[in-house]
């Protein structure tokens, strides 16, 4: 099982989704996951090989039991799922097939059947599994019920608190490892180089970490072999995942002394971050909070110039719902854990990307991450 997280919270996790199939009417679940972690919220495995699959027949009572493809993970399933009916189909038709089978066992083979095969970001049910499904249940009928999953994952436990803070610490120890190469001759793979390496000797089990190093022409990408230079406006984000739970970071960087003009665009992007993080209080809608990042970036004559997004929410998947954007009345709600990260990008002149991961308290909202108020100066130290 996911080290933090004890079989107890495993049930109650089932057992709140069992309340939510009985009150639309689903006499089963059938959960289905290759790299989103829907089937490891529930029983503990991730089927972490690239072609490797999981699904859970989830009943209206009871215990679920779980399919997974490969039988040489077998043993690997069975001792990180708390769940006491695990097999292993081989193929992975035979695990439609068996994953029927479970049901048609439980008498629930004619029944109105719901199916959670991703999230917001990717459908992962193949076309051919959903044809097969069909085929091997001709009597059953099947709801998408993705966003029931959705909804009971989007509030987080104090143990998965505990886990998302130990991420944020690796995820932060990367940044400063990589801002210690930040200096003129240094390629973007060798900073970037350092940040996973600093990640993985903390136990980091993935991370995604990229890299802008000019600021005014793009904010962030894949690394390149371009060399920094002095002068260069760098922006830097990473993201950990450690035991199942992702943390998120976006810092700026510059490689010697910034212009006039990028402090500023560094200000205000900072000033836009510790409104945000401010604004996540219980209660308060998303699109409220990303109405008070473009008023100070109105304030500040910026706000023609802010990218991509202001935020989203994770935990076991990166990214999760909700999305701290305009159209987003999704209420702010304790246990909820967001990503703030405003972003400015100025053509020609420079841009920033600050921000991180916040967990929300009954008391409002904690930032975890280690942002400081000025931008760091790579290798250079002030």
């Amino acid at each position: 099982m996911t080290r933090g997280i004890e079989s107890e919270e495993y049930r109650q996790r089932v057992m709140k989704l069992q309340q939510a199939m009985s009150a639309h009417g689903l006499d089963a679940l059938l959960v289905y996951g290759w790299k989103r972690n829907h089937v490891r919220y529930l029983t503990g495995y991730y089927p972490n090989y690239i072609a490797n699959v999981a699904m859970v027949a989830v009943p209206r009572a009871g215990d679920p039991a779980m399919r997974i493809r490969f039988p040489f993970d077998l043993e690997r399933a069975r001792r990180e799922s708390w769940l006491v009916d695990v097999a292993a189909s081989g193929e992975l038709m035979k695990l439609v097939e068996d994953s029927a089978a479970v049901l048609r066992g439980l008498g629930l083979a004619e029944g109105r059947i719901g199916l959670v095969t991703g999230d917001r970001t990717i459908d992962e049910m193949p076309f051919s599994v959903h044809q097969r499904l069909q085929g091997v249940l001709p009597s059953a009928t099947f709801d998408q019920c993705s966003d029931l999953l959705l909804e009971a994952r989007i509030t987080k436990s104090p143990a998965e608190f505990a886990m998302l803070r130990e991420s944020a610490l690796i995820a932060d120890a990367g940044a400063l490892a990589a801002e210690a190469l930040m200096e003129p001759g240094r390629s973007e793979f060798e900073v970037i180089a350092a940040a996973e390496a600093q990640a993985r000797k903390l136990g980091a089990g993935a991370y995604l970490a990229v890299i802008g190093s000019r600021g005014s022409e793009e904010l962030i990408g894949p690394p390149e072999e371009r060399a920094l230079e002095d002068g260069d406006n760098v922006i830097l984000e990473i993201a950990v995942e450690k035991a199942g739970y992702w943390a998120q970071v976006a810092r700026v960087f510059h490689v010697g002394a910034p212009t006039d003009e990028q402090r500023e665009i560094d200000a205000a992007t900072y000033q836009a971050y510790q409104v945000a993080v401010d604004a996540c209080q219980p209660g308060t809608s998303c699109a409220d909070v990303a109405a008070k990042v473009q008023a100070i970036l109105e304030m500040r004559g910026l706000a023609k110039y802010l990218e991509v997004d202001l935020g989203h929410g994770i935990g076991m998947d990166l990214p999760e719902p909700p999305r701290v954007e305009p159209g987003d009345s999704t209420l702010i709600q304790p246990g909820m854990v967001l990503v703030v990260h405003p972003s400015v990008r100025v053509p020609g002149v420079g841009g920033a990307f600050l921000g991180g991961t916040v967990l929300i308290e009954q008391s409002g909202p904690e930032p975890i991450h280690e942002i400081p108020s000025e931008p760091g100066m790579g290798g250079h130290r002030r």
